[in-house]
């Protein structure tokens, strides 16, 4: 496969270069892994890499500081060793990367003399004439050296004459509003992934073929719809038989709130049993990966889960696929603010007693039932419906 160029190490690729270095592996094998040039390799390493001394250090470098891998991470006499060692760690160098980051883009790359050049040709012609962005890039460019990104920020930071009211398009939209009782956006920490990548799900279904896999997602309404309300949607994989849980808000406490509900309704045993592996992806709401893992009342971990790769929706197909169903009775756009679980229940009873090619043309609630177990069918609220009266239609919720 192709290298990727001009993309910047995520934290993940950086996990990766610490874990294969500890394993010596080479800057060309680390490479191949994360689909770059073993030279970005080799330049991360070095321009990341930090000193570790101990008390009984004989200040006499290491001799692979001068050569690749430029590292000790992972030299046998690591511990052991008196010299003057660098290592590598994912830790150290996200937070470099993010600090020079914030710095880089912190500094205003534009001289007073062209602020000025700006205000006298630019400004009078967008805040009279109404000439939009790009229509002054075209006409000036000699003006305007940077990108239109650069000049929108120039804009919000109050450096230039010209306003936000004065573009023409950015006043009509408007920002979309969180209703409730919260205005900010939840904040994922890379560091909970760590652990719990798609290679590390492979690894675990690699040594558990026979393991209980549930795909894990949301499926939303309206954007910014009054009430906010959304879908948890979990799917057991092997069977298409899939759980629709109604949301007030996109957010990780009222996921986590579901799970502990089942946790209940199932008891820890059936629970560990039939969710042994969750696969999700990378959004907020599914932030609080331990709390979904762990018995509140024991402490033991009962369930593992894991995270697709960013953009890789298609590693939990079998899900996005069965959202189709949903959309049949709720197409996009639509509202979820006048549902209640019982439409949920509903809705999941109707999908999951629809026949499949894919089942044999069986149901996935007849496919489920011996896994599943009638009781825990009955737990969840789902009803075997009979094929003349399934309706996967918009009519189903006005019945």
């Amino acid at each position: 496969m192709k290298a990727k160029k001009y993309k910047h190490l995520s934290f993940e690729d950086r996990c990766v270069i610490e874990e294969f270095l500890n394993n010596n592996y080479n800057f060309t094998q680390i490479g191949n892994r994360l689909h770059k040039d073993r030279t970005t390799i080799s330049d991360e390493v070095r321009k990341h890499r930090f000193l570790r001394t101990t008390s009984n250090c004989n200040n006499q470098p290491c001799c692979v500081d001068f050569k690749p891998p430029y590292v000790c991470n992972g030299c046998k006499k690591f511990n052991s060793c008196h010299k003057i060692r660098y290592s590598y760690s994912h830790d150290v160098a996200y937070n470099e990367y993010i600090k020079t980051l914030s710095k880089s883009r912190s500094h205003l790359k534009i001289t007073k003399e062209q602020i000025a050049s700006i205000n006298d040709i630019i400004s009078p012609l967008m805040v009279h004439k109404h000439h939009s962005v790009n229509q002054v890039f075209i006409e000036h460019p000699e003006v305007l050296p940077f990108s239109k990104s650069t000049f929108y920020k120039y804009i919000d930071l109050g450096i230039l004459n010209v306003r936000n009211i004065d573009l023409t398009r950015k006043v009509r939209f408007r920002i979309n509003k969180e209703y409730g009782n919260t205005n900010t956006r939840e904040k994922t920490n890379p560091k909970i992934k760590i652990g719990r990548f798609y290679s590390d799900f492979k690894d675990y279904i690699e040594y558990h073929p026979n393991a209980s896999i549930v795909e894990m997602d949301t499926v939303i309404g309206t954007s910014g719809g009054k009430g906010g309300k959304c879908m948890l949607t979990l799917l057991f994989r092997q069977y298409n038989f899939m759980l629709i849980y109604l949301l007030p808000y996109k957010q990780s406490k009222y996921v986590i709130n579901i799970f502990n509900n089942l946790k209940n309704i199932l008891g820890i045993d059936e629970f560990k049993r039939l969710f042994e592996v969750i696969l999700t992806d990378n959004g907020t709401e599914f932030s609080d990966p331990q709390s979904i893992e762990i018995d509140l009342n024991s402490g033991e971990k009962v369930v593992s889960l894991f995270y697709c790769d960013p953009s890789c929706s298609w590693q939990k197909g079998s899900i996005e696929k069965n959202h189709e169903y949903i959309r049949y009775i709720l197409p996009k756009g639509t509202s979820f603010a006048g549902l209640t679980q019982d439409d949920c229940f509903k809705i999941a009873s109707h999908i999951n007693s629809t026949p499949r090619l894919s089942l044999n043309n069986n149901s996935p609630y007849d496919s489920a039932s011996l896994f599943l177990g009638k009781d825990n069918i009955n737990k969840f609220n789902i009803k075997k419906i009979d094929n003349d009266d399934i309706d996967l239609s918009i009519r189903l919720l006005n019945k």
